[in-house]
């Protein structure tokens, strides 16, 4: 005997009301006298729904129709593969046509999304930027979960109404560009066929230009100075020149105690967060998290050589001689990519600039003796630990140290009258600033920053060590033309009294010294 096969129809399941006061279209299946729903994640008002045909009435029939046809057609093709099988039920139908895009919940689609980040990809801070977004959702629902169909155009404005009441612009922006990103893998996914993006915009246009905060060269030749007479050459503090500050030592914030648990470093929170500041500046405005990567092999002993004494020497007394005394800098050269851009950058910064920010770490490298293999692994600052360093510890103490040096910094700029503030994004600001400003060119500005200007990337290979070494220079209120130009002035008029009066071993005495004098760092 023929067994009767299961009735398969579209219904509008008025006992659930969605938010929006729509109710969801379901697929029936009744068979042996039990009936078993399934979702095509798809709802309609009460009023656009036709009973007898089993579809949608007005200017929505057509997208939505073509839907509850193919959803039809799926389940009815199931059922007619299901004949001569012995035994199958309702429900049993429904799990084998739970291939539908809506088996997935909102906070699961989130919680797997989280879990690919962190754990798969090691990415903690799009990993965090989910979670954030996750709990504010909770909050919004009163934490109930939703399937993916009710986040329609809808709900998304009436979600930013919410978030406007609790956040700033940025955030907003931030939060619906992950909620845009999570929808549109879902839509890849096939979790829904349409993401609810397609047909959203904010209420009011979000206002997310952020305030850049370049320093003038005459803030940043402040805060070297500061340092310089607080913490001197070799970083060894000195409170008779700015009165004791009472800081939090590094490390031993109670809060973050349990993410750092090995104490890295007794230096003072203020001179480590500046000293940090004044390197990314050194360093052609380096990302805080590119510099806690930086591992003393990344670290290379150049030289460079004086063009410009060295043109000078041969005009005025000949090949020879401008060869015989030649004008040498030392300098670090540091080849690294950007986390952010994944741009390959190259650095070149002269050594003893660097001295007063490095050798408190125990990071200064002079090229007097050849480093152990183990020694060259370690960090160039102590904010990882080699020896721990997994994604998540890296993680939570790029996370503190975000809070310390931007702090620390306010303290700085407090205490030296610089009302606007700093953070530590001033340090990337103010080094392209200083640069656009001592008219160095855009591409090689660029280049150095690790940035990627794909309408002048085939001028960027003329630019080689010397450029990046000169262009560096005007980061300096000492090399500035004006500056320089005051005090050839000057030592021109000397020069000449002196030979009026015939004091020329006066006049050798002070070109020794101007000339080992030029050779010092300056500020």
């Amino acid at each position: 005997m023929k067994r009767n096969l299961p009735t398969i129809s579209a219904i509008l399941y008025t006992s659930k009301t969605l938010a929006n006061g729509e109710h969801p279209i379901m697929l029936r299946v009744c068979y042996n006298g039990k009936r078993k729903y399934k979702s095509m994640g798809i709802s309609c008002m009460a009023q656009e729904w036709s009973d007898d045909k089993q579809r949608v009435k007005g200017r929505r029939a057509n997208s939505l129709n073509a839907i509850i046809a193919k959803e039809l057609a799926d389940a009815q093709n199931l059922v007619f593969s299901l004949e001569g099988r012995k035994e199958y039920s309702a429900s049993t139908i429904v799990s084998d046509l739970q291939k539908s895009p809506t088996k997935i919940t909102l906070f699961s689609l989130f919680e797997e999304r989280i879990e690919f980040f962190k754990i798969e990809k090691g990415k903690y801070n799009t990993a965090t930027g989910y979670t954030t977004l996750l709990n504010r959702i909770k909050k919004y629902t009163n934490g109930k979960d939703l399937e993916l169909f009710e986040i329609t155009a809808n709900w998304l404005r009436s979600f930013e109404e919410y978030l406007r009441c609790y956040y700033v612009d940025n955030s907003i922006r931030k939060f619906f560009d992950n909620f845009k990103a999570i929808l549109n893998y879902a839509t890849n996914k096939e979790y829904i066929r349409d993401t609810p993006f397609a047909s959203f915009k904010f209420s009011k246009k979000l206002n997310c230009q952020t305030r850049k905060r370049a320093l003038t060269l005459q803030e940043i030749t402040l805060l070297m100075r500061y340092y310089q007479q607080r913490y001197g050459y070799n970083g060894k503090q000195n409170n008779d020149v700015y009165g004791e500050v009472n800081d939090k030592q590094y490390w031993v914030n109670q809060k973050f105690k349990p993410r750092g648990e090995t104490k890295l470093s007794p230096i003072n929170a203020e001179q480590f967060s500046l000293a940090l500041f004044l390197c990314s500046y050194h360093f052609q405005g380096m990302a805080l998290i590119d510099l806690a990567n930086l591992k003393k092999k990344d670290l290379h002993i150049i030289e460079i050589t004086d063009r410009k004494k060295f043109i000078k020497d041969a005009a005025e007394s000949g090949y020879d001689y401008a060869i015989d005394n030649l004008r040498r800098k030392y300098c670090y050269e540091i080849i690294t990519t950007r986390q952010k851009t994944n741009h390959p950058t190259k650095i070149i910064v002269d050594v003893n600039l660097l001295m007063p920010y490095l050798y408190p770490f125990g990071s200064y490298i002079n090229g007097e003796r050849v480093l152990s293999e183990n020694e060259l692994e370690d960090y160039i600052f102590p904010i990882f630990d080699k020896d721990n360093d997994t994604e998540d510890k890296k993680f939570s103490r790029m996370a503190y140290m975000n809070y310390l040096v931007n702090v620390n910094l306010k303290r700085i700029a407090r205490r030296l009258g610089l009302s606007d503030g700093i953070t530590f994004y001033s340090a990337r600001h103010s080094y392209a600033s200083a640069l656009y400003h001592a008219n160095v060119p855009m591409g090689l500005i660029a280049q150095n920053m690790g940035r990627n200007p794909a309408e002048i990337e085939t001028y960027l290979k003329e630019f080689d060590n010397e450029n990046i070494y000169n262009a560096n220079l005007r980061l300096y209120l000492s090399e500035q033309p004006e500056y320089r130009d005051i005090i050839e002035k000057s030592r021109d008029e000397e020069r000449k009294r002196l030979k009026e009066e015939g004091k020329l071993g006066r006049l050798e005495l002070l070109e020794d010294i101007w000339e080992g004098y030029d050779e010092e760092p300056f500020i």
